[in-house]
């Protein structure tokens, strides 16, 4: 599946290249040390829609007349995928996916619940593929596997593992680096090593493009908002612990337009 999607085209097509592609491991750009290059040149993926056709002829899947694979044993496979109605940007991502699944000859189809609707089915684990960015960024990787491995796995999971996903050496090694200083930078590299083979070589999740921070702001009242090319390098944006991050910064740093 990872093979099958094309991620280049959703980045520059979907977003105009307002975005960044993912890294095989989905740890983020500011996370860029603690990612194992040797790891990814094993077990990362890159889209190849004639390798990933290979990979399922040579673990038995039949690729069916109507140009789609079945399993093994003759069974059809058609999938969804769900993004919540209105959220226009994902609405096309999804069918730049199933757009491209198809011509590796897997069966997916957008689907576009209300947002509620979209929201329980994610975390009561009713669902066979969604997008979802709750993971976000942290000042370690912690909080990243802690999303993809929490345990232990609730009726209704409302912040981790919404694939469900029962890995209890994995979670180990995630409560090892929850209690790793962050001084200690040579033990936070070799647990992160371990969770980036087995994430890459398990994919509970396919990592695709790193969400942008949107934002938008008036000078008319207020002005010296966070700007690129500027020493006012803060988030702009308040939502979900953000001003932990820099955030008070950007609320601190903005000043009163004099009047005219």
């Amino acid at each position: 599946m990872a093979m099958a999607i094309n991620v280049d085209q959703i980045v520059s097509v979907d977003y105009g290249n307002l975005v960044l592609k993912a890294s095989p491991t989905g740890l983020l750009p500011t996370w860029q040390k603690y990612i194992n290059s040797s790891a990814v040149a094993k077990n990362g993926f890159t889209y190849n829609p004639a390798k990933a056709k290979a990979l399922l002829l040579a673990h038995g899947y039949k690729l069916g007349s109507n140009g789609y694979f079945t399993t093994p044993d003759g069974k059809s496979i058609s999938l969804t995928i769900a993004v919540p109605s209105g959220w226009s940007d994902w609405m096309q991502a999804i069918q730049m996916i199933s757009d491209s699944a198809k011509k590796v000859g897997i069966k997916i189809t957008p689907t576009y619940p209300d947002f509620n609707t979209w929201q329980t089915n994610r975390n009561t684990g009713r669902f066979d593929l969604v997008i979802d960015n709750t993971a976000q960024l942290s000042d370690t990787p912690f909080t990243y596997y802690q999303y993809l491995f929490n345990l232990p796995i609730l009726s209704s999971q409302t912040n981790y593992n919404f694939e469900r996903v029962n890995n209890p050496a994995a979670w180990s090694l995630v409560q090892k680096l929850d209690t790793t200083p962050k001084t200690d930078v040579a033990g936070m590299k070799t647990i992160i090593s371990k969770l980036q083979t087995i994430t890459m070589q398990q994919l509970p999740e396919i990592p695709l493009w790193y969400n942008g921070i949107w934002s938008q702001a008036s000078t008319q009242v207020w002005t010296d908002w966070p700007a690129a090319g500027t020493a006012r390098q803060f988030l702009p944006v308040m939502w979900r612990g953000d001003l932990q991050m820099t955030a008070i910064d950007m609320i601190s740093h903005v000043a009163v337009v004099p009047k005219t």
